[in-house]
C-alpha cells in the first residue's frame, strides 16, 4: 500500500533521520503512542466502512487484523502507516487513515486495465514470502536479489497483480505496457543532491515509482552527463533511489545510508547495495 499526498523529500544528512526528511504541510492534533494504538483507530475506520461487516484484531500481532469485506477477507498490516505518521507528524492522520480503509476494498478489486499496469521493484524475499501464503505473483527477476512485480496502481493502493488476474495475457506483453506507463512518470522525475557524494531520484506524488526507474533506458540516457559510467545503487525504501558513482569511498557511504534506513525501519525495500555495470544490475559484496 502507499500512503499518497504531495510530499517534498529533503536531504537531512547521511547521519540524520532518513524517515525525517519528509515534509507536510498538512496539520493535525491526533498522535498515536504506539502501534497498537493506531491499529485501534484504523480498525474503528474499518468498522465504519461501507460494505465491512467484521474487523477483529490479531491477537499475536500488534500490527495486523483482519476485515471481512463481502464475502473475502483482508488481512491488513499498519507498520508503514505508523512509520508513515511517525516520520510526518504534522500529517492529517485522519486523512492518512481513511485512504488505508479504502485500499482495503481497492486490494479485492480483480478489474486490472492496462493504464493502471505499473513495474514495481522488489526483491526476491518478497516474492517467496507471497508465495508462502499461497500468491502467485505475476514478476521476473532483473538481477541480483530484485524483481520487478507488476502492480496495479490504484489511487490508494498499489497492489500486486497475481499470474490468474490476467489469464492468457504474455509476460511480454504485460512489460510493455508497463513500462509505457512508467515513462508517463518521467516529466515528474524529482532529484536532489543534497548528500554531497550522490544523487536522490523520485517520481513526485508517486514516490513507489521511484526505483522502477532504474528499469527505463530514457533515466539512464537523462542522467548520463551526471553518471557517465558505472553507477552504485542503494534502495533502502521503496519509495527512493539513490546513485553514487562506482568507487569505493562511495560504497562506504551507500552503506551507511542503507543501514540508517534499517535502523528507523520505515518502508524498507532492500538492504543490499546493487550496481549497475555493463548494463547489468549486480549485489556489491563487501
Amino acid at each position: 500500500m502507499r500512503f499518497l499526498g504531495r510530499r517534498q523529500l529533503i536531504v537531512a544528512g547521511i547521519i540524520g533521520s532518513i524517515a525525517a526528511w519528509f515534509a507536510s504541510t498538512r496539520a493535525t492534533a491526533r498522535t498515536f503512542g504506539d502501534i497498537g494504538e493506531l491499529r485501534e483507530s484504523v480498525m474503528a475506520a474499518a468498522r465504519a466502512a461501507p460494505g465491512v461487516t467484521k474487523v477483529v484484531a490479531d491477537p499475536d500481532n500488534a500490527a495486523q487484523f483482519t476485515s471481512t469485506i463481502g464475502e473475502e477477507t483482508v488481512t491488513s498490516d499498519v507498520t508503514n502507516l505508523f512509520g508513515y505518521l511517525s516520520a510526518n507528524p504534522d500529517e492529517n492522520a485522519d486523512e492518512a487513515i481513511a485512504r488505508f480503509v479504502r485500499s482495503m476494498a481497492e486490494s479485492l478489486s480483480r478489474a486490472i486495465s492496462d493504464d493502471i499496469i505499473v513495474p514495481v521493484i522488489r526483491t526476491r524475499d518478497y516474492v517467496q514470502d507471497a508465495a508462502r501464503r499461497g500468491q502467485e505473483l505475476l514478476h521476473e527477476p532483473i538481477g541480483a536479489d530484485l524483481v520487478v512485480v507488476y502492480m496495479a496502481d490504484r489511487p490508494d493502493s498499489m497492489a500486486p497483480i497475481g499470474v490468474k488476474d490476467l489469464p492468457g495475457r504474455a509476460l511480454e506483453d504485460v512489460r510493455k505496457t508497463a513500462l509505457a506507463n512508467l515513462r508517463k512518470s518521467l516529466p515528474k522525475l524529482v532529484e536532489d543532491d543534497g548528500l554531497g557524494f550522490g544523487m536522490l531520484y523520485y517520481v513526485d506524488d508517486n514516490p513507489m515509482l521511484s526505483p522502477s526507474l532504474l528499469l527505463l533506458d530514457e533515466f539512464w540516457e537523462s542522467i548520463a552527463a551526471r553518471f557517465p559510467g558505472d553507477v552504485l545503487i542503494a534502495l533502502p525504501r521503496k519509495d527512493q533511489l539513490f546513485l553514487f558513482a562506482d568507487d569505493p569511498k562511495h560504497a562506504t557511504g551507500a552503506r551507511r545510508l542503507i543501514e540508517v534506513t534499517i535502523e528507523e525501519d520505515f518502508n524498507l525495500l532492500s538492504p543490499q547495495l546493487h550496481a549497475r555495470r555493463g548494463g547489468r544490475i549486480v549485489a556489491v559484496s563487501e
